[in-house]
C-alpha cells in the first residue's frame, strides 16, 4: 500500500472532531447525542480507533455546519483511516510494532531517522533482520513467525527503494555500526549492503554520527526516532519513538518540531554521506582483519 497512513489520517481526523468541538463549545456527549450516536463511539473516534464511522463524521459536518472545504478534508481523512495496508492480514506474525511501522511509513514523501543502536530497520538484510528478531525471544509475541518478520522487512525495504519511494535521510550513530549486534560477518555484510544502497539509490542518504561529534547545545538525543512527512495537501508530520515497549507516536506540531529541530543539529555534527561510506567501508576491513578474511 502507498496510501496515505491509516493511522496517521485517523489521528488527525481524531484531532480534526477536537477542534471542531471547541470551536462550537460543545461537548462530546452533547454532540454525540445531538447527531443520534453513542458517546463511547464519539469517543473512539477521537481516540483515533480503526475504522471511524463515516455516517458519524458526516453527521458531526452536517450539524456543526461545516464549510465545503473543511468537510472533504474530514470526510476524505475518515475515508482513509478505513484502509487496510498489506501488514493488516499478517500483523501478529510480522509484530505489532513492525506492522505499525509499516503503516507509518505508507504515503510518505520523506522518512527522516536516527538510529542509536542497532542497523535501522529499513535497511536491513535478512540474515541480519532474522539474527536480531531471534536474539531476544522474549521481547517477541509467541505469533511473531521470525520467516514472516523478515519478509516484512525486506518488503518494506522495496517500497522505500521504489522509484515512487520517499526520500530517506538517516543518521546512524557511529556505535551502531561497531557494535556487533549480531555475528561479526552478518555484520560486516549488512554495512556493505548498506554501502551497495547508498551507490545505487539517489534517494538514500546515510550520514553516520561519530562517537567524537560535538553537537550544537551538546544535545545528545536519549533515544532513536523516525519522522514521516506525508504527501497530503496538508503535508502532515508524525513522529515515532523508539522505546523499550510500546512506541511513542506523535503528530502535534510542538513535538514534532523538536524532533525536526534535533535532526538537523545531527545531521550538521555527522560526516557527509561520502565520509559515510569511507566510514563503513573502513568498519568493514576491520571486521575482515579480525575475522582474518581477504578484502
Amino acid at each position: 500500500m502507498t496510501g496515505p497512513s491509516p493511522y496517521v489520517r485517523r489521528r488527525w481526523l481524531a484531532e480534526e472532531i477536537r477542534s471542531l468541538r471547541r470551536e462550537h463549545g460543545c461537548k462530546a456527549a452533547d454532540l454525540a447525542r445531538a447527531v443520534g450516536f453513542s458517546a463511547q463511539q464519539l469517543s473512539a473516534l477521537e481516540n483515533a480507533h480503526r475504522g471511524p464511522d463515516i455516517d458519524l463524521v458526516s453527521g458531526i459536518c452536517d450539524y456543526l455546519q461545516v464549510g465545503p472545504k473543511r468537510r472533504d478534508d474530514i470526510i476524505s481523512a475518515a475515508t482513509d483511516g478505513w484502509a487496510r495496508g498489506w501488514w493488516d492480514e499478517q500483523t501478529d506474525q510480522m509484530g505489532k510494532r513492525q506492522a505499525c511501522y509499516a503503516d507509518l511509513e505508507s504515503g510518505t514523501a520523506a522518512i527522516a531517522e536516527y538510529a542509536l543502536a542497532l542497523i535501522p530497520g529499513l535497511l536491513q538484510t535478512a540474515e541480519f533482520a532474522d539474527a536480531r528478531i531471534r536474539s531476544d525471544p522474549a521481547r517477541q509475541s509467541e505469533q511473531v513467525d521470525p520467516i514472516v518478520a523478515v519478509a516484512a522487512r525486506a518488503r518494506r525495504q522495496s517500497l522505500l527503494l521504489a522509484a515512487c519511494g520517499p526520500i530517506y535521510d538517516v543518521v546512524i550513530d557511529e556505535s551502531a555500526i561497531r557494535r556487533c549486534a549480531a555475528e561479526r560477518h552478518i555484520v560486516a555484510e549488512q554495512l556493505r549492503h548498506i554501502v551497495a544502497l547508498c551507490r545505487a539509490h539517489d534517494s538514500l542518504r546515510v550520514r553516520i554520527l561519530p562517537m567524537s561529534a560535538t553537537m550544537k547545545g551538546h544535545s545528545a538525543p536519549r533515544s532513536a526516532y523516525s519522522i514521516y512527512r506525508y504527501r497530503d495537501r496538508h503535508e502532515t508530520v508524525a513522529v515515532a519513538v523508539d522505546t523499550l515497549t510500546t512506541d511513542l507516536i506523535f503528530t502535534e506540531p510542538a513535538e514534532v518540531d523538536a524532533y525536526r529541530h534535533l535532526h538537523s543539529r545531527l545531521k550538521a555534527a555527522s560526516l557527509s554521506p561520502q565520509e559515510s561510506i569511507g566510514m563503513l567501508t573502513a568498519v568493514v576491513d576491520q571486521f575482515n582483519v579480525i575475522e582474518g578474511v581477504a578484502a
